[in-house]
């Protein structure tokens, strides 16, 4: 795509001086083709006049890039769009898919558990509204965010603000971890089909089943992440 086109998406999204925020919006144009496979990105001194951020922001956020191999480096030529899939062995440089996962299985399945439990109306209606949210949206980081509100929502159903918290803190470390799972073939519908399990479990007030359908729903996510990566 041309750099106008290019920039004139970028200004139609909220700028913020963050190298996160960045490498999201550049992530985002990558997942919808936007910037295609091979495509040379504009250089680091036109990225940065077009978001609004200093030129070691977007370094920072090329780099991240490049940790997710997204994109690639050639000395001399620039950067260029490597790939729209995610591939990320260790997500922020720390943590392992494998640690994360044990830790959402110690937070989340006895929060839908609980949640089974001790749910309220009007929790049901902003989980049933999320759920529809994330069936319907097809813009792959938008329904990213409603699976992790999904998720905080379920944990307070459950009625215990230190899980909330925790929860909460475990989605920001995720945001690349959901990005890579969701990239899996097939993997929309799948998810659409566990999220609504662990509501069904939920509404009918079944505990034991709403922490099996989380159990298995994590245990999914993370043979996808394992997919993509290979």
């Amino acid at each position: 795509m041309s750099s106008a086109n290019l920039f004139s998406t970028i200004a139609k999204v909220a700028r913020r001086s963050a190298a996160d925020d960045v490498r999201d919006q550049l992530i985002a144009l990558i997942d919808n083709g936007q910037l295609k496979v091979d495509e040379r990105l504009p250089s680091e001194l036109e990225l940065a006049r077009n978001f609004g951020v200093s030129r070691p922001v977007v370094r920072e956020a090329l780099v991240s890039l490049q940790a997710l191999g997204l994109i690639t480096s050639q000395s001399g030529r620039g950067s260029f769009v490597a790939s729209r899939r995610v591939r990320a062995p260790l997500l922020l440089g720390r943590f392992s898919p494998r640690h994360l996962n044990e830790v959402r299985s110690y937070l989340e399945i006895p929060a839908a558990r609980l949640a089974a439990e001790r749910r309220t109306d009007e929790q049901l209606g902003r989980l049933a509204g999320l759920l529809a949210r994330m069936e319907d949206c097809d813009d792959a980081e938008e329904r990213n965010k409603y699976d992790a509100e999904f998720h905080i929502s379920v944990a307070e159903a459950s009625g215990n603000p230190i899980l909330v918290k925790l929860v909460e803190d475990l989605r920001k470390i995720l945001e690349e971890h959901g990005r890579a799972a969701a990239a899996a073939p097939n993997r929309r519908p799948r998810a659409a089909a566990e999220h609504r399990k662990i509501y069904d479990a939920i509404v009918r007030g079944e505990g034991e089943n709403a922490a099996a359908a989380m159990a298995s729903h994590l245990d999914a996510a993370d043979k996808s992440f394992a997919q993509v990566e290979r």
